[in-house]
């Protein structure tokens, strides 16, 4: 009997993120699999989008709405098979996730020092999985020498910024490139590494819908920079950061 669903992440680098099968006696499995598992599901759900799935039928067909609660108030917003298929499949996802880590907790309850060792571990995962971050410049982990360039940039210009922050753009959670803040408005920058690569450039396409959905105007709210070829213009993006107020010489 296999033990785990191979579940696709839609923007993660995790190659496969193993969820127990409803039949899997979870108290079973090795502690180390537990907390590996645990500590992946944990990560997956901070980028699936807010909100709970309800289903509802009314004789064969099958209607969705997605629930949500704002200052205590609970909102339903209907979602369309047609329009919102995309949404519908990611809170699906959501549900198994959660149900996932409901018995992994209830089986994990008693196991001396689980928590521990799930806090190391999802230490270590943040850190190798989120974008791929593998290069350290003062103090920050970024996922490309590009970035650690501008990093640096930055840091020699006092720049306060946060970087890749986990932001609530267009109804999904993503993670601007760069966050500065700009007479008291959040101005977002985006550095565009494989502008040649067609899957980058789609990955990158759907993200920018994400701004423009919620009305951030490029240039404004958006900084987008480009490499050209394998090389960063540091002076090109100085001088795009100084118009837009992010810094003054």
């Amino acid at each position: 009997m296999e033990l785990y669903d191979t579940v696709a992440t839609p923007y993660l680098e995790i190659a496969e993120l193993l969820v127990p099968k409803p039949e899997v006696d979870i108290e079973a499995l090795e502690v180390e699999d537990l907390v590996t598992m645990h500590a992946k599901l944990l990560y997956e759900l901070r980028f699936l989008p807010r909100g709970t799935l309800a289903v509802r039928r009314r004789g064969q067909r099958v209607y969705y709405s997605l629930q949500t609660t704002v200052y205590h108030v609970r909102q339903d917003r209907y979602l369309s098979l047609r329009y919102n298929a995309e949404l519908i499949e990611l809170l699906k996802k959501k549900k198994q996730i959660r149900a996932a880590l409901t018995r992994i907790r209830k089986a994990s309850r008693h196991l001396p020092g689980y928590r521990r060792r799930l806090a190391a571990k999802q230490a270590i995962i943040d850190r190798r999985y989120a974008d791929n971050y593998i290069y350290y410049t003062n103090k920050i982990y970024v996922c490309s020498t590009a970035e650690a360039a501008i990093v640096e940039m930055l840091h020699k210009h006092r720049v306060r910024f946060e970087y890749a922050p986990r932001t609530y753009i267009g109804g999904w959670y993503i993670h601007p490139d760069f966050k500065y803040i700009v007479d008291g408005q959040p101005v977002y920058h985006e550095h565009l590494g494989l502008p040649d690569d067609a899957g980058y450039q789609e990955d990158w396409h759907r993200k920018h819908e994400r701004y423009r959905y919620d009305n951030l105007v490029d240039g404004v709210d958006l900084l987008i920079s480009v490499a050209h070829g394998k090389r960063i213009d540091l002076v090109e993006i100085e001088q795009m950061l100084h118009a837009r107020g992010v810094f003054w010489p």
